[in-house]
């Protein structure tokens, strides 16, 4: 699986280089809201940030960009936590995962309306920077990480006025991420989640929807 996360990041990392070096196309800056399951018992809320380009295409109807984005994905997990001084809890162990992806989008629109519905498709890699856990009351029971690396396959929606867009995306990951540390850890407490949650899911694929408004220049 690596040997073809790395070839689809030579393909991107072309891609981006010869729409860059054409004609400027479209550009366009979003923000919004995501919400994401990361394989854990409950989803989570985050942010995204991105800039994308349209790639030279003298066609009314299909369009192609490439886009760098930033990304949280983010969930939590109850969790019991043991500290020598206070006993047993149960918390919640809350994550938050910060990827950038970049990525390749094919689109079809309808021209010739004064607001222009979109629908669109592509890939991203998702490259995590960075992966914060919540402050943890003693010593959690399990402990889980995630793969530094990911592929994404997007579906979206937009629709414009002017300007101004709307964009619906849901973004499906195909490698399995979520890892566990088998470590034994002191004090942890048997390996049953707390009565009425599930366990996470070792190998999840973590897929989330995004939601924002961008702004073409």
């Amino acid at each position: 699986m690596t040997g073809t996360i790395r070839r689809a990041s030579a393909v991107v990392l072309l891609l981006l280089t010869a729409g860059a070096a054409g004609p400027a196309g479209a550009a366009l800056i979003e923000a919004g809201w995501t919400h994401a399951y990361v394989g854990l018992e409950n989803e989570g809320d985050g942010i995204y940030l991105s800039f994308s380009n349209e790639i030279p295409w003298n066609n009314e109807v299909f369009d192609a960009s490439y886009e760098l984005a930033y990304v949280q994905k983010a969930g939590s997990q109850p969790t019991f936590f043991s500290d020598p001084v206070t006993g047993f809890t149960t918390e919640d162990a809350e994550v938050t995962l910060h990827y950038l992806q970049p990525g390749i989008f094919l689109g079809a629109r309808v021209p010739g309306l004064d607001f222009v519905p979109r629908i669109y498709t592509g890939f991203s890699i998702d490259l995590k920077v960075s992966e914060n856990w919540s402050g943890f009351p003693g010593i959690a029971s399990e402990e889980y990480g995630y793969k530094n690396t990911d592929l994404d396959v997007h579906v979206g929606a937009t629709l414009g006025v002017g300007p101004v867009l709307v964009d619906f995306r849901f973004s499906q990951g195909l490698t399995g991420q979520l890892l566990q540390d088998n470590q034994p850890l002191p004090l942890a407490k048997a390996e049953e989640p707390p009565e009425g949650y599930e366990k996470p899911v070792v190998g999840a694929k973590i897929h989330h929807y995004q939601l924002g408004v961008g702004f073409a220049f």
